[in-house]
């Protein structure tokens, strides 16, 4: 059993001063004896910022290293917001306990991390000290805050009118909690370690030379669809599948040969189909068996190349897969006259992609490296081989997609993020955290109080495909805003 950590008493007691000696005294022994998991000490992370504008609803904050709590105040009622300290998502299972000057409340569970209580206290402007105790799955956080109540006075606009976030003179962004919420803000905790430097490369998909291949026309001739016509793109096929069949174009000129080799053949087997005609009817003896068998042969064979000169410009061309694979794309119609050497067809394989990149610099020959798509995802990459001869000042490099990437498109552009063997001590952060400023600035925000969040200019090198390396601007330990950081980047 451990013992709850409580707060020194000076600061306890000026937080909850409205509280009797005897009934702290209770608390603590009962704290003590009941409370079997471990608990956090309340406490504050920085000074409270400044209000905010006159028109936002009366409002606390208190965090410690677990939970953030905000309090809403709206038409009697305290409306409260649990969030975890590290990621900011809400907290929807949690007990909330509400020591208040009107005495102990357990707030209502709302749902989506929202709790509430009466503020039947809140009618009387000033300061309202509290004490929250959060129990969450045997963790016990207590956070003690103060609510102020403004005077009201006249002409001045009336608290919680427009409760809307809203950039701040000092260039910080106010959030309240629900807005955070639909705009899906999290965030992470950055700390500084030593990553491997990586440079970035333009680069495109491009097919597996070993699961690829392409249909091409030995002839020229006139395309025809095979049973069951062509296939569709994006059809799977299988290496010997008919996709096409061409029939054979003769020109003149080859009529005309042909029709001299056949007359010459006609002509050299009618000669031998007399010489053995005679062989037959001469008297027995007079001529060897083997000569009969020899002008025998000899008429097969004319007959033969005869059958083979008529149907070798005749008989049609069946174009099939090479290989086992989608068709990627397909450039016939029925009656089109097929060039030799065309490609008609192009079958890839899906699950075995690559992609080439161009380095203008030196050669660098890391075993790992990962692409960005236009849409911001990310492929990991494994380096397969880099050319020996540039290509427009360029060496191409590459690597095999290790994931199967359905979406993946032949030539689409990607830019490519290679280890180069070095190391840089910086803080990672994710791509989609750096946000780009209307002067041209590198931006990323980090979360200083619940409901502020403040525009830190930094300087990034590239990491890999799903982080940047911030170098300066950035301290260790801060909290950055991850997902959602251009919706807050919107806010003005």
């Amino acid at each position: 059993m451990k013992q709850l950590a409580w707060p020194r008493p000076a600061r306890l007691f000026m937080a909850a001063g409205f509280l009797a000696a005897g009934f702290l005294a209770a608390l603590f022994v009962a704290g003590v004896l009941t409370i079997p998991a471990r608990a956090h000490e309340g406490h504050d992370h920085g000074a409270p910022p400044p209000p905010v504008s006159a028109s936002i609803a009366p409002r606390f904050e208190a965090s410690s290293e677990a939970f953030e709590l905000v309090g809403v105040l709206r038409d009697g009622k305290l409306r409260l917001h649990l969030d975890r300290f590290l990621g900011n998502s809400p907290v929807s299972d949690a007990e909330l306990d509400v020591e208040t000057p009107a005495g102990p409340q357990k707030a209502r569970a709302l749902g989506g991390g929202n709790y509430e209580i009466d503020a039947p206290f809140a009618l009387k402007p000033g300061s309202h000290d509290l004490i929250a105790t959060i129990t969450l799955q045997g963790e016990i956080d207590i956070l003690t805050a103060a609510l102020v109540v403004p005077q009201e006075e006249p002409g001045r606009p009336r608290p919680g009118a427009t409760d809307l976030a809203q950039r701040l003179p000092d260039g910080a962004v106010f959030v309240p909690k629900p807005s955070q919420r639909i705009l899906g803000l999290a965030n992470r905790k950055v700390a500084s370690e030593a990553h491997p430097r990586a440079v970035t490369l333009p680069g495109r998909i491009v097919p597996d030379p070993n699961a690829s291949g392409v249909v091409q026309a030995s002839v020229a001739g006139r395309i025809s669809a095979p049973p069951g016509g062509f296939r569709r793109l994006g059809a799977r096929v299988k290496a010997g599948d008919v996709l096409a069949i061409v029939q054979p174009a003769i020109s003149t000129a080859d009529l005309a040969t042909q029709g001299q080799q056949i007359r010459e053949l006609e002509q050299q087997l009618a000669l031998v189909s007399r010489r053995l005609e005679r062989y037959r009817q001469m008297a027995p003896g007079s001529v060897t068996r083997a000569q009969v068998e020899d002008a025998e042969l000899e008429q097969a064979g004319l007959q033969a190349r005869r059958q083979a000169v008529e149907r070798i410009q005749r008989e049609p061309e069946a174009l099939v897969a090479p290989v086992d694979g989608v068709l990627a794309s397909a450039s016939v119609t029925a009656g089109q006259m097929a060039d030799p050497n065309a490609i008609l067809f192009q079958i890839v394989d899906p699950a075995r992609l690559w992609v080439e990149a161009l380095s203008y610099a030196a050669v660098v020959t890391g075993e790992r490296g990962s692409a960005v798509l236009p849409d911001g995802r990310a492929l990991s990459l494994a380096f397969e081989g880099a050319g020996l001869s540039d290509r427009n000042q360029a060496v191409p490099l590459h690597f095999s997609v290790q994931a199967n990437e359905a979406s993946l498109r032949l030539g689409q552009l990607v830019s490519v993020e290679m280890e180069t063997g070095e190391s840089r001590t910086g803080l990672a952060v994710p791509r989609i955290s750096i946000v780009r400023a209307a002067n041209g600035a590198t931006l990323v925000y980090e979360q200083s109080n619940p409901e502020r969040f403040v525009p830190r200019e930094v300087r990034v090198e590239p990491l890999d495909a799903q982080r940047v390396l911030v170098i300066s601007g950035l301290e260790a330990g801060a909290r950055i805003v991850t997902t959602g950081a251009e919706l807050l980047h919107q806010v003005r």
